[in-house]
């Protein structure tokens, strides 16, 4: 297209230049074409001669007019627009000595930040080459603000950072913003854990693990687990985890304020390699930007967080030159075979029966973690010896053999049990547990239920008792914590649980390559990469969407890593979010802060 300009503004400038009255006064055309190429002698007029015949005016006029329409048509057909647009990119050039985004970002740090806060080693959002392809974003710049805490018995300062970060192609195309938010205890300290924080779904914003477990605000909740509201409330949290590392909640493309960017379409990044590469890619990018390559890097992820924290792990140590330190895995979704099992694979089955029993414990008032853990020694037991050899006999002999202990066991009627076979979906369970008094229980917590809308039909139909009653309160208690608190206001909408991008989710199968996502080879490579690698994976007894049971199941299966560090698994009291109970919140720190500190005494760095 160059080249194609280049001659059509040879063309016609030649024409002009050989008008005898020609004057490089008068432009013909817009600024974009005002270039005088050198290269032509012009004819000029000769002095000499004191009058010019009518014909030598003539024929030189109609040479020009007919070399003037030509060029002029050529010129417009080639770039029409192309001389409007550079004379706008060149009054654009001149006027803006500093990109808004950066002079609006320098007004808000300047704001919220004191001198010798570390605002300077966070991340960046400042204009870079190449940002002007990004599309005008209702999102507002960086913000950062000041805070302390008391944990322990020990007072704690902290920054606080809400803000975007801008993920770039190989040729400085933007891609996507990841909205975040960062916690830096300060003074700041570069030898200090950092630890980088992702719910699941997928199609889950951080905000569950924000406000729910790990940051210095919580969202008030009744000793059994269950949202207070609304409206929502907030308090401080006595189980933050900031007393021993600093964290990074982050928010995947099309979840919380996390956008694609202009002519990206955002499932573009719902599946399991694009996301990973993502993530990954924002850590490594955070990490240079802060100046944090150096310090112990550690993950943190809940359902298939815990899924993807162990395959961006692999991704690092590949290809980010970045090894983390340890893996905090919450009810994490490690094999989704076990999770969508095949009707004639009794495995799950089994795995899920003891979740089925300590809901029916719970109901009887066996509670506790200590208590749980003993009184469910036997379901255990069971599950993995006589009641899947009754399964694997087949459905006559099996049910025959297994109803009796599997209704005493879950608390079902006997009738429902053999009606099923002795194999339990969780939908059944869900619904006849508590049919009697028309409720229904949550998948994501057997112990706590709701009212049943339809209380005559066979299947559960309408909202989960906790995830969606549960909802409108985070969002609302995470936009205006990011508001108040942060510092962070914007219109734009905080997608908290995006249901489109599960629906979307590209697992990595093909006609070609059948069968389910898993991460135990990940996990395993992981660890043969790094032996100081420390992996903490931590379950809820009543947790009914990723059964307690199966992570134990599934580490026995891998085989023995010499010299590599032992994977830890801890069952707590509580379902798929177990850091709602508070005893179990402060009991997951307590192991996690145990973990952290054998991971940085066995690494060189420690």
């Amino acid at each position: 297209m160059a080249s194609l300009q280049r001659l059509a503004l040879d063309w016609g400038k030649a024409a002009v230049s050989r008008w005898p009255y020609a004057s490089p006064k008068l432009p013909l055309v817009s600024g974009g074409l005002r270039s005088y190429l050198c290269g032509d002698t012009p004819l000029r007029h000769t002095p000499a001669a004191s009058k010019l015949e009518q014909n030598d005016v003539t024929e030189p006029l109609h040479r020009l007019w007919r070399g003037l329409k030509i060029g002029a048509l050529f010129a417009l057909l080639v770039f029409p627009l192309s001389a409007l647009a550079q004379d706008a990119l060149q009054e654009r050039q001149i006027g803006a000595h500093k990109h808004p985004a950066e002079a609006a970002s320098s007004t808000q740090a300047d704001q919220h930040a004191k001198p010798g806060d570390g605002a300077a080693a966070a991340p960046s959002e400042q204009a870079k080459p190449g940002e002007g392809d990004v599309a005008a974003d209702p999102l507002p710049p960086p913000s950062i603000t000041q805070h302390s805490i008391s944990l322990d018995g020990t007072d704690l300062a902290y920054s606080a950072k809400a803000g975007m970060l801008p993920l770039r192609d190989a040729h400085n195309k933007a891609l996507a913003s990841i909205f975040y938010v960062a916690y830096v205890r300060e003074p700041q300290d570069k030898k200090r854990p950092i630890t980088f924080v992702f719910n699941g779904g997928p199609g889950a914003a951080s905000a569950y693990l924000h406000l729910g477990a790990i940051g210095p605000k919580t969202v008030e909740v009744t000793a059994n687990g269950e949202l207070l509201g609304p409206p929502p409330r907030l308090a401080v949290n006595d189980s933050s985890w900031l007393d021993f590392t600093d964290l990074v909640f982050v928010d995947p493309v099309g979840t919380g304020y996390s956008r694609a960017s202009e002519g990206k379409d955002e499932s573009d990044f719902w599946g399991v390699e694009h996301d990973t590469d993502s993530l990954a890619d924002f850590i490594r990018l955070y990490l240079i930007d802060a100046a944090r390559m150096t310090s112990p890097v550690f993950l943190a992820g809940e359902s298939y967080g815990g899924f993807r924290a162990a395959t961006i792990t692999r991704a690092l140590q590949k290809t980010g030159g970045i090894s983390p330190n340890g893996l905090v895995l919450i009810s994490p979704a490690l094999e989704f075979a076990l999770l969508n099992g095949e009707d004639y694979d009794p495995l799950p089955w089994a795995l899920s029966l003891p979740s089925y029993a300590a809901v029916n414990l719970e109901s009887h008032g066996v509670t506790g973690r200590e208590a749980l853990s003993e009184a469910l020694q036997e379901a255990e037991r069971y599950a993995l010896s006589d009641y899947l050899v009754a399964l694997a006999s087949g459905a006559t002999k099996g049910s025959a053999e297994a109803s009796e202990t599997v209704a005493k066991l879950t608390g079902l009627p006997a009738d429902i049990v053999r009606r099923n076979f002795a194999r339990i979906p969780p939908s059944t369970f869900i619904k006849e547990f508590d049919r009697a008094n028309g409720q229904v229980l949550s998948r994501y917590d057997g112990s706590v239920s709701g009212p049943d809308p339809n209380p005559a039909s066979s299947w559960p139909h309408g909202p989960d008792p906790v995830l969606d009653s549960t909802v409108p309160l985070w969002t609302s208690a995470f936009v205006q914590y990011a508001q108040d608190e942060l510092g962070y206001k914007t219109d734009a909408t905080y997608r908290l649980l995006n249901r489109d991008v599960r629906s979307k989710w590209d697992f990595g199968t093909s006609p070609t390559r059948q069968g389910y996502a898993g991460v135990l080879d990940d996990i395993q490579d992981a660890r043969a990469t790094n032996r100081t690698l420390e992996v903490l994976i931590a379950a809820g007894y009543t947790d009914l969407i990723t059964p307690y049971l199966a992570p134990a199941y599934l580490v026995n299966q891998l085989s023995p890593l010499e010299g590599a560090s032992p994977i830890t698994i801890e069952d707590y009291a509580g379902g798929h979010m177990l850091y709602l109970r508070p005893d179990s919140r402060r009991a997951l720190k307590k192991d996690v802060e145990a973990m952290y500190e054998r991971a940085l005494k066995s690494s060189p760095q420690g």
